[in-house]
């Protein structure tokens, strides 16, 4: 019987070279996303105004430093400013708008003076004090619950279910808002952030809202 011919022979070793690349290109793969998943960090959303029963602590970050606001207190001054002043003068618009350009009538703590122009709408506005010494409170941004200082003093001394911290924040204080916020979630602290520019006052309602 006669033998059958065999046909040429095929080779495989360029298919073998693809696969041998497309095994290394998997593999560079597979490394690069365990890599980035093990160095992915925990982010914390930025926290938006909402509507909360709690009452606010309102603290202002500016110039990379916190100063607590007191509201209550300046507010309290200058409702008793205005009804004495209101007294005096008597219903006389003229009084009332002379009196308030008085430097004795100047109200000011020291952190903050209070903007005279808008009380007559019922508004408290705060502007940085010019005169004042006192420096605003420095914060480390890797600080952690255990850091001195007062800020972890005052995270510690709000009552949880019945105050929240309101940030007041200027465009020029990133950092230190990111490590307020991160020191909020820690605490497990309500917090509610507006931004500002740098040169705006804060304004307050009767009711101390923003």
């Amino acid at each position: 019987m006669a033998k059958k011919e065999s046909g040429p022979s095929i080779s495989l070793d360029s298919f073998l070279d693809v696969l041998t690349c497309l095994e290394g290109v998997l593999m560079l793969v597979i490394i690069s996303t365990g890599i980035d998943a093990a160095q992915t960090k925990v982010l914390i959303p930025t926290p938006i105004e909402h509507v909360s029963s709690k009452k606010p602590v309102y603290i202002e970050c500016r110039n990379e430093q916190v100063f607590p606001i007191d509201v209550d207190g300046l507010w309290k001054v200058t409702n008793e400013r205005m009804s004495a002043l209101a007294k005096t003068a008597q219903g006389d618009q003229m009084k009332i708008l002379q009196g308030m350009s008085s430097p004795e009538f100047r109200i000011t703590n020291q952190y903050y003076l209070v903007d005279m122009t808008y009380s007559l709408l019922g508004q408290l506005a705060l502007k940085p004090n010019p005169d004042s010494t006192t420096p605003g409170y420095t914060i480390d941004d890797k600080a952690t619950l255990s850091t001195p200082g007062w800020v972890n003093d005052m995270f510690n001394s709000i009552d949880k279910d019945k105050q929240r911290v309101r940030l007041i924040v200027r465009d020029d204080s990133y950092h230190v808002f990111k490590t307020m916020q991160r020191l909020a979630f820690l605490h497990k602290v309500e917090l509610s952030v507006e931004v500002f520019d740098s040169r705006e006052a804060i304004r307050f309602g009767q009711l101390a809202s923003l």
